[in-house]
């Protein structure tokens, strides 16, 4: 509440509106003055109008929260993914996330605990599934339960998509995901759904599940042509190739050769190589 009380503060004043001007209409201006200067609560719907009195977004706002602080959880993301794609996700570390759990009660450091364990254990998972079977339990009984997801949630899901059966995906497809696309012109949302599609057409792939691999597919058709979603965009017309495959076992070499030249011109050559092992692993053919 402190950051965000000054932060109305500097937005009013840079508009040169006072407080009496900003409060009128909407509350008194003994609660603005009091919200920003000593940082007292204030209801949502308060905050949105002052926000809407200065010509100022919600999602805006959020964004200059961030520019002016990065909280402790959203640098512990940053951490544990900057960690995983090092590969210097360690034990201790996601013993020290599991220990923070206990000490708060908050899922969101189990989650990442339970995320970090399944990830780096994938392979044992799918062996012996019921080594894990408390963890997974708790994360498909946290999803269940909440009808609205969140960032939180649909990173849980699309992080963890090998944890659930072919039904329980399509079902929070059809229920969870879809609800998201609403808000498909939205920054926010469009670096999120690319993620989860994405996510989703490759653990599809590998698992050379053409139902599933036409069910992300299908989310990506309705999304708009621009640059928020161009990474995705270039990884769909090979998706879409990998699943005709899978139809017909007919492979368009030179649709996928084009694409994964544009994935390397993009600057993912990294990428584009883990993208060429995939097509070798589903179809035994080179490109």
């Amino acid at each position: 509440m402190k950051q965000q009380g000054s932060l109305i503060k500097k937005l009013r004043t840079d508009r040169k509106i006072s407080q009496a001007m900003l409060a009128e209409g909407i509350s008194s201006r003994t609660t603005l003055s009091s919200f920003e200067n000593r940082k007292t609560n204030l209801s949502s719907q308060t905050l949105f109008d002052y926000l809407d009195k200065m010509n100022i977004t919600v999602h805006e706002f959020s964004l200059l929260l961030d520019s002016e602080a990065t909280d402790q959880k959203r640098q512990l993301v940053q951490d544990f993914y900057t960690r995983y794609y090092d590969r210097t996700l360690t034990l201790d570390y996601l013993t020290s996330l599991e220990e923070r759990y206990f000490e708060t009660q908050n899922f969101f450091y189990y989650s990442l605990y339970i995320q970090g364990l399944l990830l780096l254990n994938r392979e044992s998972f799918l062996k012996n599934q019921q080594a894990y079977s408390k963890e997974v339990e708790l994360v498909k009984q946290y999803l269940f339960d909440i009808e609205t997801w969140g960032r939180f949630e649909l990173n849980l899901f699309s992080n963890l998509l090998f944890i659930f059966d072919q039904e329980t995906i399509s079902y929070y497809l059809d229920h969870g995901i879809k609800k998201i696309l609403r808000y498909a012109n939205d920054p926010f949302y469009a670096n999120l759904l690319s993620v989860v599609i994405l996510n989703g057409c490759a653990f599809a792939s590998e698992n050379k599940d053409s139902y599933l691999l036409n069910k992300f597919l299908l989310l990506s058709h309705p999304l708009p042509n621009t640059p928020l979603y161009f990474y995705l965009k270039i990884h769909q017309v090979l998706y879409q190739e990998i699943y005709s495959y899978l139809q017909s076992s007919q492979l368009n070499k030179e649709v996928l050769r084009n694409s994964l030249i544009v994935i390397e011109q993009a600057g993912y050559q990294n990428h584009n190589i883990d993208l060429k092992n995939l097509i070798y692993a589903v179809t035994s053919i080179s490109i």
